[in-house]
């Protein structure tokens, strides 16, 4: 008796498309030099990339803080897009085992030829350097060149970022404070970060007026709803770079603050629409459109000038977006070969 077994398939295979790469940017970027994602970012700022769209909403949570979720989209002339979303759980901080980071965030990015997705960003270390970055161009093009204090205010994973990027592109610092609500975290972070500052005396302080009053560099890292700092406090030379708002009702740093100030902001037109730093001023008639001298792109290609006078008192409105978060990501994609410890997928 004979059987017929079943034909096995003749046809090949069909071709699977192919996949996203997939990056670690903690395992990434923990080999990458500061400077040279600050490097990164100036010569992205020569070209032509917009923030596309944004949008933020508020996810109500029973017995706990409510979340936040955000999109950014990013677009550049040559038809690369990028989209960044995050997730923000402001109450992570206060978790019994004190594990869980505040933000999360993943990056998909695509191809400017054919549109098809060829990256996927993950880990939290590139919003932070991305962040980080984008203050320190900000600082590289604004601030004196020899600054020797430095005071960072807020205690949390986006302070801890700022201090590394900070010490690496002024090596002249000698002393970097740290100011918290809470002294417990500026205390901790101050221990924490000894080493990514060599040069400098890192510690923890609780007279923040002091602290500010005595600083070449002030880096404002907080989800204040009003100004922690207040203009009459900073003294001829100072460079203040606000981080922290990202929504309208968010602040900062006071009126008194940006009318001593010769006032930048990284994009021109997000900021005014969506951070409080500068739209809350904006609209009470504090400032007018024309005091902010510029953006990063005016800076980068020359377009304005920065600092005139050592004695001049400069503002810099980080406000990030979607053109950050593209510029950030398509560098991050072009370093080359992944380090060995990078879970990377391609091509399957």
């Amino acid at each position: 008796m004979t059987s017929r077994l079943p034909m096995m398939m003749s046809s090949p295979l069909p071709q699977l498309p192919q996949l996203p790469r997939l990056i670690d940017a903690d395992a990434v970027l923990s080999r990458v030099p500061p400077t040279q994602m600050i490097d990164a970012l100036e010569a992205a700022h020569r070209r032509a990339w917009s923030p596309l769209a944004r949008l933020h909403a508020t996810v109500p949570r029973v017995a706990r803080d409510d979340a936040e979720m955000l999109i950014w989209l990013g677009g550049a002339s040559d038809g690369t897009t990028g989209t960044k979303v995050v997730s923000i759980s402001p109450d992570n901080g206060r978790r019994a085992d004190g594990s869980a980071d505040t933000v999360h965030s993943a990056v998909l990015l695509s191809d400017a030829e054919t549109g098809r997705f060829r990256a996927i960003i993950v880990g939290n270390a590139f919003t932070r350097f991305k962040t980080a970055a984008d203050s320190a161009l900000g600082a590289r093009l604004l601030a004196r060149r020899d600054p020797r204090t430095l005071t960072i205010v807020g205690a949390g994973a986006q302070a801890q970022t700022h201090l590394r990027v900070m010490a690496a592109e002024f090596p002249t610092l000698r002393r970097i404070d740290i100011w918290n609500r809470n002294p417990e975290r500026a205390a901790r972070l101050a221990d924490e970060a000894a080493g990514d500052a060599p040069g400098a005396d890192v510690r923890a302080v609780k007279d923040l007026e002091r602290s500010v009053r005595e600083a070449d560099l002030v880096v404002c890292v907080t989800p204040s709803m009003s100004p922690v700092i207040d203009g009459a406090w900073l003294r001829a030379g100072c460079h203040v770079d606000l981080v922290g708002g990202y929504t309208p009702a968010m602040r900062e740093a006071n009126d008194a603050a940006l009318l001593r100030s010769r006032i930048y902001v990284d994009h021109r037109a997000l900021v005014t629409e969506h951070c409080g730093d500068i739209r809350q001023p904006l609209e009470a008639g504090v400032i007018a459109a024309t005091d902010i001298v510029g953006d990063l792109f005016d800076l980068c290609s020359g377009r304005v000038a920065g600092r005139q006078h050592d004695a001049d008192i400069t503002l810099f409105k980080n406000g990030g977006g979607g053109h950050l978060d593209l510029m950030f990501a398509d560098w991050l994609s072009r370093l080359g070969e992944a380090p060995e410890d990078c879970r990377t997928r391609s091509d399957h």
